[in-house]
């Protein structure tokens, strides 16, 4: 017979991390009939979601915003028996800004009344077990504990299987030393030690600004012919920018030889392309991240909402392409390759003003190895044999580079839809720049970017006005101040035209 109440409480920041841990979920209780997994996610169906509680889900995977509208709007959401909690990723839970809602949520089930199992003896009552899942322990991650935890016990690594060979092939971070530096400097310290897997191999290549989106496409191109069966994982910094470099990607064909523009044109990049970030809909983002599970080689364009929990079968390769915010996003952003003990790359993009950004991940155990950014031009050129390569060449001015910023400027210039994406790409690109916080401040500082470079990285031939897309938006206020205006002035006047 099957339990009609939730005994158990999965709470996750995101969608797809729900929809990972509801499949896992399936596949571990499959055997046992009695134990009904399901789960309920912002941009599904929410009637659907409620017939299914109301048909009875033993086990619940959810996001916090949905979790909170069903406890409160759906009567049928039978969880007066709930005795497990797990808070999943928790440090990302609060990032996303949702502890306003676990805290609602929490004191929305100690105020309803708890109704005892059939299966529970006598007059003995169950007290519902919480357990909090997360990478780092700062302050804001302290504080949900004390909210959610009562005398909790702490698990963590030890330093011989920290240390050791024993991490599984995955990132490690070392837990019990981040207890002792948090003892000792205060929750909020930020001396975190990571300890990578010895078969992730970490680069990084710094990239003149103008240079930089012609350099990724070699680096995917040189990747993608090189071999089948490899997966990679682009992250970007805003949605906007996912946007841009999918409808790139997906339409642009490169020509190597200005000579043969006519007859050599292909694709990119030989392999299905997709995209994945916070503004797609539910229905797009489930399809994408399923699909792209089943691929055995293919190239997923993300924001960070696809860096944590989530287990990306068989990734090869890491670019990031925009610097993550810290070294901790730089963590588990790599953490999608190198899994199982499986080899894995990840390379990180910089521009020489950025390189700072080197010593503040040092300051946390991650080292990364330097690759040439003429090296990766000089792989294009002995694999394509269409010219020469002279030491002394400056990369700049030649003529497959050049060739490749004019296709690319070309293509852009001559498709309105691709300008408005690229412009928005643009300014979405540089006010998450300059959205850097704390330490990193001082290392990513919009003055110290060359803006007709950066607009050259997105196919621009000029920088467009940073200020075009909110002076768009007042004159839409203004215009529509000025119509109330005038219909308030028509409503009064009325009065007097009929007394006339």
């Amino acid at each position: 017979m099957l339990m009609d109440w939730t005994i158990a409480l999965v709470l996750v920041p995101t969608r797809e991390l729900c929809l990972q841990v509801y499949e896992v979920t399936k596949q571990l209780v499959h055997r046992f009939q009695w134990l009904v997994p399901g789960h309920v996610m912002g941009g599904e169906n929410r009637m659907k979601e409620k017939a299914r509680l109301r048909k009875g889900v033993t086990i619940l995977v959810a996001t916090p915003g949905r979790l909170l509208d069903h406890l409160q709007n759906t009567s049928s959401f039978h969880h007066g028996n709930l005795q497990w909690i797990v808070f999943d990723e928790a440090d990302r839970l609060l990032d996303l800004g949702f502890g306003k809602d676990i805290k609602s949520i929490l004191s929305y089930l100690d105020t309803q009344p708890s109704l005892k199992s059939k299966h529970q003896m006598g007059n003995q009552k169950r007290v519902r077990q919480h357990v909090l899942l997360s990478a780092t322990l700062d302050d804001d991650v302290m504080e949900l504990a004390s909210i959610s935890l009562t005398n909790p016990a702490r698990i963590g690594l030890s330093e011989p299987l920290l240390h050791g060979t024993k991490c599984n092939g995955e990132v490690c971070i070392d837990a019990e030393q981040n207890m002792d530096e948090n003892t000792k400097n205060g929750p909020g310290s930020n001396k975190l030690e990571y300890s990578m897997p010895s078969q992730l191999v970490q680069k990084y290549v710094t990239v003149p600004g103008n240079l930089r989106l012609v350099t990724l496409l070699v680096v995917l191109h040189i990747w993608m012919e090189k071999t089948s069966g490899h997966k990679v994982v682009v992250f970007l910094s805003t949605c906007d920018s996912v946007d841009f470099h999918y409808a790139l990607l997906s339409d642009f064909l490169w020509s190597f030889s200005p000579a043969d523009e006519q007859n050599c044109s292909k694709s990119l990049i030989d392999c299905k392309c997709f995209r994945l970030h916070g503004n797609m809909s539910q229905q797009d983002r489930t399809e994408t991240f399923l699909e792209f599970n089943k691929q055995s080689s293919a190239l997923l364009l993300c924001t960070d909402v696809a860096a944590r929990g989530l287990d990306i079968p068989k990734v090869t390769h890491i670019i990031q392409y925009d610097p993550p915010g810290d070294a901790n996003a730089y963590v588990h952003r790599v953490g999608r390759t190198a899994r199982l003990g499986r080899k894995g790359e990840a390379l990180l993009f910089l521009q020489s003003c950025e390189k700072n950004y080197l010593s503040e991940l040092q300051k946390h155990g991650v080292a990364l190895e330097e690759v040439s950014f003429r090296d990766i031009w000089t792989r294009l050129f002995k694999q394509q044999k269409f010219y020469s390569t002279a030491e002394n060449n400056l990369l700049e001015t030649h003529p497959t580079v050049l060739n490749l910023l004019k296709s690319l400027e070309s293509f852009i210039s001559k498709q309105a839809s691709m300008r408005e994406i690229a412009t928005d790409a643009f300014r979405s690109y540089v006010r998450a720049y300059a959205a850097h916080r704390g330490d990193l401040k001082a290392i990513f500082q919009v003055r110290k970017l060359h803006l007709g470079h950066v607009a050259k990285s997105f196919g621009l031939s000029d920088a467009p006005s940073l200020l075009g897309k909110s002076q768009s938006k007042k004159r839409s206020r203004d215009a529509k101040a000025m119509k109330m205006r005038k219909a308030k002035k028509r409503k009064y006047m009325r009065p007097a035209q009929m007394g006339e």
